[in-house]
């Protein structure tokens, strides 16, 4: 009887792991990093949200035994079992109100490997309680859990920005980045006199990482900032291009153009003229289909389908590195046609869709084509720019995570309107914000004519 008792005991801990590893597997699948490749739709996303919740529902009904086995692994177990743990307690602490306090408790003493599955955990789960315990640790003495807690909260959406306003001078940087990147998601304008005033406190702050978030409330000095310093060699930036690109209006397209002559932004440069959408940055996107830099065609062909709506795409062959995956071979003994290995053995030939890099056609397109378009707009996917199509693109099915991202940041900085949105929030949420988005689209678009606005004006 005992050994039949401890034997049942083992055998429902080893169901409790395959959950708990799976919870955390389908997490980190939906993460930011595992989100930008090709034939991926965020729509689909709402399958593995399903098994998820069944996942969770498993540790839920385990009852008493399956809650003190979560709390035994806290501390020292594989990622995705320790993600699952973690958003297992979170999602269920209603059951017991101490669930949420261990979580919070380890979370304090969290080494910097595991400190991102806590994050992980309280962004993603629902449970309300989670956003009053995060508050609590806005004055921790560890500036990592201040930053956490602050950045779970612009997250989750659903935060008092008062409560984190203090943190705007606080003496670690990593914490006032984080503070204004939650106010920006919270979409709380009236901090931006703070938030101004505590970059100007200390100017070295003044960079990439605090500069957007202004720019996405709406801050007139953070615009020029951006401006002045894509005009100097030894204060621009990549990231600057872009934001200019997002926020500026027609008289800077020769400021972004002039940045070709510094070293390293010809990428930048390329990427920013697609957003632009000027019909001005066509001929130097041409140009650079020629360029002997892989990462620069890529970057002038991208931006040419996405002001003109062309859809030119290539296919090629590229080698992908062999995983440990029982493979076709291994089954049949023949390599199929879509794993033919490639000379070396080292891995396989697959093929991909890219944005075509052919100078001839793109030429050809635009000798055909460009008397459609007029020259005094700017254009996005062979339409005139208009906050619609931001909006199209953010819920188009195909669109990458970074596209979508980009776009509701356009949307916003733009039209001075905020609507909390996050491109990989579980789908459900995502689809009630864009529907918010499309009512004010609705509501407004008659006045909304300026394809230059910034920040509604």
């Amino acid at each position: 009887m005992f050994y039949s008792l401890q034997t049942d005991v083992g055998i429902q801990l080893d169901f409790y792991d395959e959950h708990l590893a799976e919870i955390g597997a389908i997490l980190l699948s939906l993460s930011e990093d595992a989100r930008d490749y090709d034939e991926y739709s965020w729509v689909d996303v709402r399958s593995e949200e399903s098994r998820l919740l069944i996942h969770v529902d498993a540790i839920e009904v385990g009852g008493s035994q399956a809650i003190k086995y979560c709390r035994s692994l806290i501390s020292s177990i594989e990622e995705d079992e320790l993600l699952g743990v973690l958003y297992s307690l979170v999602a269920i602490a209603s059951l017991s109100n101490d669930l949420l306090n261990d979580v919070i408790s380890s979370f304090q003493v969290a080494d910097e490997e595991s400190v991102k599955y806590y994050k992980y955990a309280f962004q993603y789960a629902s449970n309300p309680l989670v956003s009053n315990s995060l508050l609590s640790f806005l004055k921790h003495e560890s500036s990592v859990v201040r930053a956490i807690a602050a950045e779970a909260l612009g997250y989750r959406g659903d935060a008092d920005p008062h409560r984190i306003w203090p943190l705007f001078h606080d003496d670690d940087e990593t914490v006032k980045v984080a503070a204004m990147v939650a106010v920006m998601r919270l979409g709380f304008k009236n901090a931006v006199p703070a938030m101004e005033q505590a970059v100007l406190d200390r100017k070295e702050m003044f960079n990439e990482h605090c500069v957007f978030p202004l720019l996405m409330l709406g801050s007139q000095k953070a615009l020029k900032f951006i401006r002045l310093a894509c005009q100097s060699e030894s204060h621009i930036k990549p990231q600057y291009l872009i934001y200019l690109a997002l926020g500026g209006d027609e008289d800077d397209l020769p400021i972004i153009l002039n940045a070709l002559e510094y070293q390293d932004m010809n990428s930048a440069v390329l990427e920013a003229l697609g957003i632009f959408g000027s019909l001005k940055g066509v001929n130097t996107l041409i140009k650079f289909l020629s360029s002997e830099n892989d990462e620069e065609k890529l970057a002038a062909a991208k931006s040419l389908n996405r002001i003109s709506g062309a859809e030119l795409y290539e296919k090629l062959s590229v080698v992908e590195k062999e995983d440990e995956d029982i493979s076709a071979a291994d089954v049949t003994g023949k390599v199929s046609k879509s794993e033919e290995t490639n000379e070396t053995g080292d891995g396989r030939l697959v093929e991909i869709k890219q944005d075509c890099t052919d100078k001839q056609r793109w030429t050809a397109w635009w000798k055909e084509n460009a008397g459609s378009f007029n020259t005094t707009l700017r254009y996005r996917n062979g339409k005139p720019f208009s906050f619609l199509l931001c909006l199209e693109e953010i819920a188009h099915p195909q669109a990458k995570y970074g596209d979508r991202q980009r776009a509701y940041n356009e949307l916003v900085i733009r039209s001075g309107h905020h609507i909390p949105f996050e491109p990989d929030w579980f789908v459900d949420k995502q689809v009630e914000a864009l529907k918010k988005w499309q009512v004010w689209w609705n509501s407004n678009k008659s006045g909304l004519t300026n394809q230059w606005m910034f920040d509604g004006v």
